[in-house]
C-alpha cells in the first residue's frame, strides 16, 4: 500500500505549507465527529496482503472478489470498502464503494479506488479528504499517484471551514505535487469568501516542505498622507540560509515606490540589508529613499562584530511614508561597526559611529573608539576592577573636537552574609583631552572616588489576602565621595546628565559619558519590602522609597561649574509600588516628590487588568514637570460575545488638550476566518495635525492574512495585546 502512503503524506504536506494550526485557533467551530482508526494488524510476510470481508464473491486461481465491509492490509496499511477485487499475478487491487484510509493525522474517502501494488501507482476518484491536525476538509475528483514521489489531484477543493461552512475555499482546476524537487504546483486556483470568488490566479508553486518563491499575500490600506495603499510583496528563497522579499507599494497621492529586503544566516554571521526607493513622491517633488544594513558576525571564539548603517534621503521621510508610530518618532539614525572580544573576565570594544540627525543637531561623530573592561577579580577578600576608553571626538560643523582618554581603577572589598552586605570601595577616575579648535589644546583631570555601600535583609512569613507569604524588609545605606574638580574649561561631547529613578541613587556618577564627573558628598537613605508568595516565590507586592542627603553643595554641572551651584540639603524622594492583589490585576506607581517646594517632579501610574488571553484593559497616566508632560493612555481589547472583539487606545495630552493616538476597530472571528477593521489616528509634529488611517484585515485561518495586519503597532500600544 505504498501508494496510498504516498498520498497521505503528500497531502499532509502540501496542506500543512499553507500555516500550521495555533494552539486553540478552533475554539469556534462546532465539533467534527471523529472516527478512530481501527487497531492495525500486520499480515505474515513482507510484501504480501491480506484480505477480509463477510462474504467471497467469486475466486479463481489469480483473482479474488470480496464484498461487505472488505478490509485489505499489507505492511502495516489498512483499507476499508464495500467491495474489493484484486489480481494476485498482477497485484491490481480495485476497490469500490465508501472507500476508507484512516490514520490519527489524516481521513481519505472516495467511491472508488485502483491500486497497483508492483508498480507502486495508485488512483482515487470522488475523493474527500480530512486533515485532522489543520483541521482542513476537501475533495478531489480524481488522484493520480505515479510514483510515490508524484501526485496530481484534480477539480481539488480545500477549506478550514467545518463541512457546509462555506466561510472560505480555495479551488484548483489541478495540483501537482513532487516530493522530489520538494514542489507543488496548482493551476487555475480561486479563492472564495462567502461564496464569491475574489482572488484568481492561473499558477502558482510553493513549497512541501520549508520555504519556496512566490507572492505573499498583499496588504491595503488608507491614510491622509499616502491615499490607497496596496503593497505586494514577492518572497525569493535563494538558498536555506539566504532569502529577500520585493514588495511594489502604491500610494494614490505620492505614486509606486519599490521596498527590498534581504536576509541572511550563516554559522558565523547573519544579517539583513533593506532598500527602499521611490523615484518621484508627487507630494514632495523629489525622490525618496531609505537604506539600512544591520550585521552580526562570531569570527571566532570570543570575538564578535555588528554593523548598524542607516540612511534616509530626507529628514521627514518616516513621518510621511511609515505609519509605524516606533519609526516615526525616529530623533536620529545611527551609523555604527563594532569589533569586540570578550576573554576571561574582561572585554574589548572597538567603534566607529555617526549619526544623520532627522531632528536638533547632530551629535559628535566616535572615530574611533577603543573601550577596554577588566570584571572584578583578586585573591582573598579584595576584588579590582578597571575600565578604560580611547575616544575620537569628530564633526563637521562644531568645535572643539579631539581625543579623550579616561582610566577608571577600583578596589573592593566586599563582605557579605546571608542577612547584610557591607562593600567599601575606592577608584581614581583620570581624563585626558587633546583638542583641536578650543581655547585650550591639552586638558587633564583626576578625581579620587570612595564610597560604602551597605544594608540589612530582614524577612518574616505570614500572610496576605489569605495565602501565605514571606514577607522582606531590606533597610541600605550608601555614602559617596566625590572632591569637586572645575570642569568648566572640558568640552561635552557624549555626557548628559541621568534621569533621577531609585537606581541613580546608587549611582558613582549623576552624569552618563566622562565629560563631567559630578562631585558628592552625600549619604543615601532607602528602603525596600516585598511580599513574595510562599508557594511560588510570586512577587505580591514591591515598595520601595529612597532619598539622598547632601553634606556639601554639587558645584558640577553640564555647562561645566557653578558657584554656589546646587545648594539643596536635600534630594527628591524616589518612590515606586507595585501590587498584584490577583493574577490577573497588577498596579505600579513611580513618584517624584520635591520636598523643597512640596510638590510633584514625576509621576506615572498603569493599572492593568488581563483575565484571559483574549481580554485586557490598562489605563496609565505619566506626568513631569521639567518637560510640561501630562498624559493619560486607556487601552482595551474585549470580547463583546464569542464573535466580535472591541480594540482601542486613547492616549490624550493633558497639557496641549489634544489626543496623539486614537485606536478603535472590532474584529469579527468565526469557525475559519476573521475580519479586523480598525481606525487610527495619530498626531504629527510636523504638520501639527491629525493623521488619519483606515486598516482592513482578512484572514483566513490556514490560508493567509489580506490586508494590512497593524498586528505590531497594536502589541506595542495597547499592553498583553495577542
Amino acid at each position: 500500500m505504498l501508494p496510498l502512503r504516498s498520498l497521505c503524506a503528500g497531502l499532509a504536506l502540501a496542506l500543512s505549507s499553507t500555516g500550521a494550526a495555533e494552539e486553540g485557533p478552533w475554539a469556534l467551530c462546532a465539533p467534527v465527529p471523529l472516527t478512530p482508526p481501527p487497531p492495525q494488524q500486520a499480515p505474515e510476510g513482507i510484501g504480501s496482503t491480506l484480505l477480509s470481508a463477510d462474504r467471497l464473491v467469486t475466486g479463481t486461481e489469480n483473482t479474488t472478489r470480496l464484498a461487505g465491509e472488505v478490509q485489505v492490509l499489507r505492511e502495516g496499511m489498512r483499507l476499508e470498502a464495500d467491495e474489493a477485487e484484486y489480481d494476485r499475478e498482477t497485484e491490481l487491487l480495485e476497490l469500490s464503494g465508501g472507500v476508507h484510509y484512516r490514520t490519527p493525522e489524516l481521513s481519505l474517502q472516495g467511491e472508488r479506488a485502483r491500486v497497483d501494488l508492483a508498480q507502486e501507482i495508485a488512483e482515487m476518484f470522488d475523493t474527500r479528504f480530512h486533515v485532522i491536525d489543520l483541521h482542513a476538509f476537501g475533495a478531489a475528483e480524481r488522484v493520480l499517484i505515479t510514483d510515490p514521489q508524484h501526485t496530481r489531484l484534480e477539480g481539488l477543493t480545500y477549506s478550514t471551514c467545518n463541512p457546509g461552512d462555506e466561510g472560505w475555499q480555495l479551488r484548483a482546476d489541478s495540483l501537482r505535487l513532487d516530493d522530489a524537487t520538494n514542489t507543488g504546483e496548482a493551476r487555475g486556483v480561486t479563492v472564495r469568501f462567502q461564496g464569491v470568488p475574489f482572488a484568481y490566479l492561473p499558477y502558482i508553486n510553493f513549497p512541501l516542505r520549508g520555504r519556496k518563491s512566490g507572492f505573499l499575500a498583499p496588504s491595503f490600506g488608507n491614510s491622509d498622507s499616502n491615499g490607497a495603499d496596496l503593497s505586494v510583496p514577492y518572497y525569493w528563497n535563494i538558498a536555506p540560509n539566504r532569502d529577500a522579499t520585493t514588495t511594489p507599494r502604491y500610494m494614490s497621492k505620492r505614486g509606486t515606490m519599490l521596498l527590498s529586503e534581504y536576509r541572511y544566516l550563516n554559522e558565523q554571521n547573519e544579517g539583513e540589508l533593506n532598500l527602499d526607493y521611490l523615484p518621484h513622491d508627487r507630494l514632495f517633488g523629489k525622490e525618496r529613499g531609505f537604506a539600512s544594513w544591520q550585521h552580526v558576525a562570531r569570527p571566532g571564539r570570543g570575538w564578535n562584530s555588528s554593523v548598524n548603517l542607516n540612511y534616509v534621503t530626507d529628514d521627514a521621510y518616516f513621518d510621511d511614508i511609515s505609519d509605524v508610530q516606533s519609526i516615526t518618532s525616529q530623533t536620529h539614525l545611527e551609523r555604527r561597526v563594532d569589533v569586540g572580544y570578550r576573554g576571561d573576565q574582561w572585554s574589548f570594544l572597538g567603534r566607529v559611529q555617526g549619526y544623520q540627525a532627522l531632528t536638533g543637531t547632530e551629535p559628535y561623530q566616535r572615530l574611533p573608539q577603543l573601550r577596554f573592561r577588566m570584571e572584578p577579580r583578586g585573591r582573598g577578600a579584595l576584588r579590582y576592577d578597571g575600565n578604560a576608553e580611547l575616544v575620537h571626538f569628530a564633526h563637521a560643523s562644531r568645535e572643539p573636537t579631539g581625543t579623550r582618554l579616561d582610566l577608571s581603577p577600583g578596589v573592593t572589598l566586599p563582605l557579605e552574609a546571608p542577612a547584610w552586605f557591607f562593600r567599601p570601595r575606592l577608584a581614581i577616575r583620570h581624563t585626558d583631552y587633546r583638542l583641536d579648535g578650543g581655547d585650550d589644546e591639552r586638558l587633564t583631570r583626576t578625581v579620587p572616588l570612595a564610597s560604602v555601600d551597605g544594608g540589612l535583609y530582614f524577612d518574616r512569613f505570614t500572610s496576605f489576602g489569605g495565602e501565605a507569604v514571606q514577607q522582606t524588609l531590606e533597610p541600605r545605606l550608601y555614602y559617596l565621595y566625590v572632591p569637586f574638580r572645575d570642569q568648566s574649561a572640558f568640552p561635552r561631547f557624549d555626557t548628559a546628565e541621568y534621569d533621577f529613578s531609585f537606581g541613580q541613587l546608587f549611582r558613582e556618577n549623576r552624569f552618563s559619558g566622562a565629560d563631567r564627573v559630578g562631585d558628592a558628598n552625600q549619604l543615601t537613605l532607602a528602603v525596600a519590602s516585598r511580599v513574595l508568595a510562599e508557594s511560588s516565590g510570586e512577587e505580591l507586592l514591591r515598595a520601595m522609597v529612597g532619598q539622598i542627603v547632601y553634606f556639601d553643595d554639587r558645584q558640577v554641572t553640564l555647562t561645566g561649574s557653578t558657584s554656589p551651584g546646587d545648594e539643596r540639603g536635600q534630594s527628591d524622594i524616589i518612590g515606586e509600588l507595585g501590587v498584584k492583589p490577583r493574577r490577573n490585576l497588577d498596579f505600579s506607581t513611580t513618584v517624584q516628590y520635591d520636598p523643597d517646594q512640596e510638590r510633584e517632579e514625576l509621576l506615572t501610574s498603569r493599572l492593568r487588568y488581563v483575565p484571559g488571553t483574549q481580554r485586557g484593559v490598562s489605563l496609565s497616566y505619566r506626568f513631569r514637570r521639567d518637560q510640561s508632560v501630562r498624559q493619560t493612555d486607556l487601552a482595551a481589547f474585549w470580547p463583546l460575545n464569542p464573535q466580535w472583539q472591541f480594540i482601542g487606545r486613547w492616549n490624550y495630552d493633558l497639557e496641549n488638550e489634544r489626543s496623539l493616538e486614537t485606536v478603535a476597530g472590532l474584529e469579527y472571528r468565526s469557525c475559519c476566518w476573521s475580519l479586523r477593521l480598525v481606525g487610527r489616528g495619530h498626531f504629527d509634529p510636523v504638520a501639527e495635525d491629525i493623521e488619519r488611517s483606515i486598516y482592513v484585515t482578512l484572514e483566513l485561518k490556514g490560508l493567509a492574512n489580506i490586508g494590512n495586519a497593524l498586528e505590531s503597532e497594536l502589541e506595542r500600544g495597547i499592553l498583553g495585546y495577542r
